[in-house]
């Protein structure tokens, strides 16, 4: 009896990763542009589908009011934040291109979450506050990686324009100004939540540079200062995109370090 839970959950994970690899093939087979509006549906529908297993799996992973913050938990949470965001957004902004990418992804890393030697330690009994605050920073960190793929699109978009390359992937992209735009949307809710999920981390953990937080603080709080910088740059002098790319990626760089830096060597490596 003590196995079922387990087929059950491989079995659900099974079944939404198969669902995400059909919603991002149904992405991809209709960007030629015809059916458009009801492939757009069909993406939405296998997506939300995909969604609500997810749902389901992350509900099982916390049982009993347990929260397990291993490597492949985090990972399949942020892509199940990723996914949300990006279907809701889908309804009114071309996402098109990161949807194809994120839901193979998404796929992998429920597979990883479901298959992989478990890492990281369960945790019982965490006071509410400090539960916000990884919701938050699990939430700001997939809207921070949707808005750096979203950045490396526009950036081979100019790449293409300026060498007058407007065949292939080219053609399946929204024009130029509203890439950049749908790219400072998400950078900027992306900062507005990591700044609050800063704010709460400052609220509810005792000691932000202790010994175990120290270089998640400091490297999250460099992050925050170059992305932050970025978009004033933007809104006072309409920063160069090509600037602003390469700032955004060494922002993720560091925000990837600060978060997963030390558990790829603790639960992995070591």
């Amino acid at each position: 009896m003590t196995h079922y839970p387990n087929l059950i959950h491989e079995a659900l994970a099974l079944a939404t990763a198969l669902l995400y690899l059909l919603a991002g093939a149904k992405q991809l087979a209709q960007l030629d542009g015809r059916s458009r509006r009801s492939g757009e549906l069909g993406v939405i529908y296998l997506g939300l589908a995909a969604v609500v297993a997810h749902l389901l799996l992350a509900a099982m992973d916390i049982s009993e009011g347990t929260l397990n913050l291993g490597i492949y938990k985090v990972s399949s949470l942020i892509f199940l934040t990723m996914c949300v965001i990006s279907l809701a957004t889908l309804v009114f902004r071309p996402l098109h291109m990161l949807v194809i990418a994120i839901f193979p992804l998404a796929a992998l890393a429920v597979l990883l979450n479901a298959f992989a030697p478990a890492t990281g330690q369960p945790m019982q009994g965490l006071p509410a506050g400090l539960i916000l605050h990884v919701a938050l920073a699990l939430v700001s960190f997939g809207v921070l990686m949707l808005a750096t793929l979203q950045a490396a699109l526009v950036s081979l978009q100019t790449q293409k324009l300026r060498h007058h390359q407007t065949r292939g992937i080219l053609q399946m992209l929204p024009p130029l100004d509203m890439m950049e735009s749908m790219f400072f949307e998400l950078l900027t809710a992306g900062v507005l939540l990591l700044s609050v999920a800063m704010l709460t981390g400052g609220v509810f953990i005792e000691d932000l540079f202790g010994q175990q937080v120290a270089h998640k603080t400091i490297l999250t709080l460099i992050a925050w200062l170059i992305f932050s910088f970025t978009l004033v740059m933007h809104w006072l002098r309409g920063c160069r995109i090509g600037t602003a790319v390469t700032l955004v990626v060494s922002g993720f760089v560091c925000l990837t370090l600060g978060f997963f830096g030390s558990k790829l060597v603790l639960e992995l490596i070591l």
